[in-house]
């Protein structure tokens, strides 16, 4: 026998042996679930999370070069991976570039160890919280479930099929929806004909995480077993994570529910006029607590059902033109407290559309109460000293009359009644006398930044790092650099935050109604998905006076002092000005996702000329 023929007998004997060996494919090697990985890029200290599989897509985050994930799911071109933010614990889930994901090698999955590992896995919590509903299933869900056992079963031993070889795993949820129609589907797959698993009615809480544009990704559990599944965004209303405690009236004889849906059962009944405490919860309803027996249930108001009280209240004081009443409710059909003859001077706050709240006395007992709006006039007409640095107050209508006081150019005084060149006058701190018509006009006086109150929110902060994780460092060293030169201007100004902490959108506001601000002044970074974009931008809510105005000053300035591209100004609907009862605007100072401009606005010198941007342009907005 010759060497060639030797050789030729020993290639085919080993081909003979491997054919009885599966092969495996690569789809096959990607079927762990929910595996580790490591972001790496060769040019880039931050990588982006998007929020689609598209380079176009909106950018959810950017986390550091080399950071931990954890693959859910391998597609053609992206990577949907889950996230947890080492420093405040925040899971995001979102698409990666494929070519930017490194797996790192794992020991074979038929080990003893990792079979092991598999087995002492402690499940997750399930990903849906079911409010007071009992678990129903379809005869199509148990076979469905009889049918995954089945495949799970068998799946041990043998090598699994093609429909098998992609796996996707439900992130932890983050994330709560209520069901708002009658019913809403749980479905198997991302896809409107795919098997629908469970069905939950009207009122129901859920618990879930965002997959896509169109559908939520949860997990269930089907006879004991964890499943998988998927909800349509349209067919559920996501909850506020951040809710705002509210006070208000009941504008009818109102029930509080157990769930949010009147078919539910009624926990309580309330009066028209009863003043109630409850939450922020969803578009139509609020969240309350009600005690039932002594003990604290959650319950359910319709939105419709309830006033809520202004924010914050305004204190006045008005003349009772006839006889009228203070009430113990906010309704007429309640107990009066007490009764005022005509001309006397009360002093109220504002409550509602339609009632005051006052504070009366009942046999020594501050007692709180409500008088009816119409039943009131307010006092006087509001005029403002000027002509003169200071104006003297006097005990009557003329020169030889003794001084009471004195009031300062610019501040206001309330006119009663006029005699002559005089006028009887009230002033903001209650003293009464009388002035020269001379030296009063309706027309506030402009006294430029001095005495202004000026709200700087630096945007983000706390555990929200805002874009490219120094968002909330550039906004805060920016807003001290404004609050030195507005403070030198002789203005009063009150930082949303001083330090790195976090402030819910809401709290921000509160910080602007609180204080009577005469501007808000939100400062922000920006980002986008395109690299390329750059420049200067400032929004305003286009329902608010003036401040279209105030945003074309401040844009015009800042873009002259600091040199970038000017994008205008236009109406954003972003929360902090948009619920703003006071003059309010948002800048954003340039783009991070531009590495030339993130590099010039994350220096000192440009922060700087932002601040003297902003503050001149306020100048010239109250000039």
């Amino acid at each position: 026998m010759t060497n060639y023929t030797k050789i030729l007998i020993c290639v085919l004997t080993f081909m003979l042996i491997c054919s009885g060996f599966p092969v495996l494919s690569h789809a096959e090697t990607i079927q762990s679930i929910s595996e580790k990985a490591i972001v790496l890029s060769e040019n880039e200290e931050l990588v982006p999370i998007l929020k689609e599989e598209t380079a176009n897509s909106e950018i959810l985050t950017s986390i550091p070069n080399q950071s931990e994930v954890y693959v859910l799911h391998t597609g053609t071109s992206y990577t949907y991976i889950s996230f947890t933010d080492p420093i405040t614990d925040e899971n995001i889930t979102g698409y990666i570039e494929n070519s930017l994901i490194s797996v790192p090698e794992t020991a074979n999955p038929d080990s003893t160890d990792t079979k092991t590992a598999m087995l002492n896995e402690e499940p997750l919590d399930s990903a849906l919280e079911e409010t007071r509903t009992p678990e129903t299933t379809t005869s199509k869900t148990k076979a469905l479930a009889v049918e995954q056992q089945t495949e799970s079963e068998v799946a041990a031993e043998q090598v699994p099929s093609s429909s098998q070889q992609e796996t996707i795993k439900a992130p932890a949820p983050t994330m709560r929806g209520l069901v708002v129609q009658d019913s809403t589907n749980v479905y198997a797959q991302a896809e409107d004909n795919a098997d629908v698993l469970k069905s939950y009615p009207e009122g129901s809480i859920l618990k879930y995480a965002s997959f896509n544009n169109d559908w939520y990704i949860c997990k269930i559990y089907i006879n004991g077993v964890a499943t998988t599944a998927f909800i349509k965004k349209d067919d559920v209303e996501t909850i506020d994570s951040e809710q705002t405690s509210l006070t208000g009236i009941a504008t009818n004889t109102l029930a509080i529910y157990s769930k949010a849906t009147t078919n539910s059962k009624t926990l309580k009944s309330y009066a028209q006029g009863s003043i109630l405490k409850y939450r922020t919860f969803a578009a139509d309803w609020y969240e309350a607590t009600v005690y039932s027996s002594g003990t604290a249930v959650t319950g359910y108001i319709r939105t419709k059902d309830v006033e809520n009280r202004v924010t914050p209240q305004e204190s006045l004081s008005g003349v009772a033109p006839t006889k009228i009443s203070v009430y113990a409710k906010a309704s007429t059909d309640s107990k009066k407290l007490r009764s005022y003859s005509s001309g006397s001077t009360l002093k109220y706050k504002t409550f509602t559309s339609e009632w005051y709240e006052a504070t009366v006395y009942i046999s020594g007992v501050a007692t709180k109460g409500y008088i009816k709006k119409s039943d009131m006039e307010e006092k006087g007409t509001t005029y403002y000293v000027y002509g003169a640095t200071s104006l003297n107050i006097r005990t009557g209508a003329g020169t030889s009359y003794g001084i009471v006081t004195a009031v300062k150019k610019g501040q206001a005084v309330t006119l009663f009644e006029t005699k002559g060149n005089w006028g009887r006058i009230e002033t903001s701190s209650g003293i009464t006398g009388w002035a020269s018509l001379s030296y009063l006009t309706k027309t506030k006086p402009s006294q430029g930044l001095e005495n202004r109150v000026i709200v700087i929110d630096a945007g983000h902060g706390g555990k929200d790092p805002g874009a490219y994780y120094i968002e909330k460092n550039l906004t805060l060293q920016t807003a001290k650099q404004l609050q030195t030169l507005l403070k030198k201007a002789g203005a009063k100004v009150i930082m949303t935050r001083s330090t790195d902490t976090y402030l819910t959108l809401a709290q921000r506001v509160a910080v602007s109604h609180n204080n009577k601000a005469d501007a808000f002044v939100s400062l922000h970074y920006n980002s986008s998905s395109s690299s390329s974009a750059k420049g200067i931008e400032t929004f305003y809510w286009a329902t608010n006076v003036n401040e279209k105005t105030l945003a074309q000053y401040v844009q015009d300035e800042v873009v002259k002092q600091t040199g970038l591209s000017n994008r205008g100004v236009r109406t954003g609907n972003f929360h902090v000005i948009r619920e703003n009862k006071k003059p309010a605007i948002l800048i954003e100072l340039g783009f991070l996702s531009n590495a030339t401009e993130r590099k010039k606005v994350s220096t000192e010198t440009y922060q700087y000329k932002s601040a003297i941007g902003i503050y001149k342009g306020l100048e010239k907005y109250f000039d």
